[in-house]
């Protein structure tokens, strides 16, 4: 039974230690959401084909597939003072040897070379909320602590306002300027984010080294939570993929391309709003009920692009489904914190995004070829499946969430 909570977000704003870790992650996501559409409008920009900017795009997260987890887990054990920076710097060179390669016409080859360092990056959002995490869980905001479904549901807020500010900044400045502009100033508020971070010393969750028998086990392998949410989270990331590419054809192919950017606008300002208003209820269900049931709520919602015949029910339905967002994906990364001890915490939430980014990449593959094969659709059709997947995978999994949660 969900309740509203009164004065939540109050506790989440006079929490003044948050405020430069909270501005600094924020920074970061700005840059860190346009990695894929600014690596795109870069290439693209420049004069390489959409085939081969894209691909150099999908290079870059199947690497932070592989990589960013990585990196979360070495934070865990040393902390983020003693490993973002480096991080960050291996990062920034990737980075700097893409823009150099882009701007000085360097062999096209070289930005394949680039993509595994720019995977390092940090994942921000992980780092925010672990810090949150500490601060509310080890009692140093005593009794003025806010409750953390409201911090997570807070954080979501600023990744919306990230997601939909980031992109569009980055592909401004590039068309404005040169193609490597929006990246290069993107890298420079990236930069200034983490200095701003790691300078709130007194917020930063103390490392815990692994025990001997853990150590090179990550906790994917570890955790069965852990692994049904990443999976959950894969069709999660591929019903926002296909959609994307979807909505995109649909409004081309009918002469309306600017209906798309007008969809996820209004699709971004509702799923900011349920942020907000989710961090205020409260839910008595036991975790794994929650999870099951705003998986379940995502899969049947989303499953509403079955029905997309008309450019109204696009914008209808896109807004409709949006409502489904930030409960499902917040109660994710909740029940992640439920499923680990804090030693693990920022690596169990970078399983979480990378679950989420492969499935970004594989949506928008599966439905080009959809979309080529059929009409555009049908790519609508194929983002529906995707979401009936996460509602399957959910009630398949709910005996190993009961056990665990």
């Amino acid at each position: 039974m969900a309740k509203a909570g009164s004065g939540t977000y109050g506790a989440i704003f006079r929490t003044k230690a948050a405020y430069r870790f909270d501005v600094g992650t924020l920074l970061m996501r700005l840059f860190s959401y346009t990695t894929t559409i600014g690596t795109i409008t870069t290439l693209t920009l420049a004069g390489a084909s959409a085939f081969e900017a894209s691909s150099v795009a999908s290079f870059i997260a199947i690497c932070t597939f592989f990589v960013a987890p990585r990196v979360s887990r070495r934070i865990d054990e040393r902390g983020q003072s003693a490993v973002v920076p480096k991080a960050a710097l291996i990062a920034m060179a990737g980075l700097a040897l893409m823009l150099a390669t882009t701007h000085f016409g360097l062999p096209f080859w070289l930005n394949y070379v680039a993509a595994p360092l720019i995977s390092f990056l940090p994942n921000a959002q992980a780092l925010a909320r672990a810090r949150w995490t500490f601060l509310i869980t080890s009692g140093t905001l005593g009794d003025d602590a806010p409750p953390l479904k409201t911090a997570y549901a807070y954080e979501n807020v600023l990744e919306d306002i990230a997601f939909m500010v980031g992109p569009a900044a980055v592909i401004a400045v590039s068309a404005a300027a040169f193609p490597a502009a929006g990246m290069f100033a993107g890298a420079i508020v990236y930069c200034v984010g983490t200095v701003l971070m790691l300078s709130s010393t007194d917020t930063e969750p103390a490392p815990k080294p692994h025990e001997e028998g853990q150590k090179g086990r990550s906790v994917l392998a570890t955790t069965p939570v852990v692994r049904v949410l990443f999976a959950i989270m894969i069709f999660f990331g591929a019903v926002y993929g296909a959609f994307d590419t979807a909505a995109i054809s649909y409004t081309e192919s009918i002469d309306m391309a600017m209906l798309a950017s007008a969809v996820f606008a209004v699709e971004s300002v509702f799923s900011v709003v349920m942020s907000f208003l989710f961090g205020l209820a409260r839910f008595s269900s036991p975790m794994y009920k929650q999870v099951v049931m705003f998986a379940v709520l995502f899969g049947l919602l989303y499953g509403l692009f079955a029905f997309v015949s008309s450019p109204t029910s696009l914008l209808v339905i896109a807004c409709i489904s949006a409502l489904s967002y930030a409960p499902c994906y917040i109660t994710m990364n909740l029940a992640c914190q439920h499923a680990v001890s804090a030693d693990h915490l920022t690596e169990a939430l970078s399983w979480i995004t990378s679950g989420m980014s492969i499935g970004m990449v594989i949506g928008p593959v599966t439905a080009g070829a959809v979309i080529d094969a059929f009409t555009p659709l049908a790519g609508f059709s194929l983002a529906a499946c995707f979401a009936l997947a996460v509602i399957v995978l959910a009630l398949c999994s709910i005996p190993v969430l009961r056990k665990h949660l």
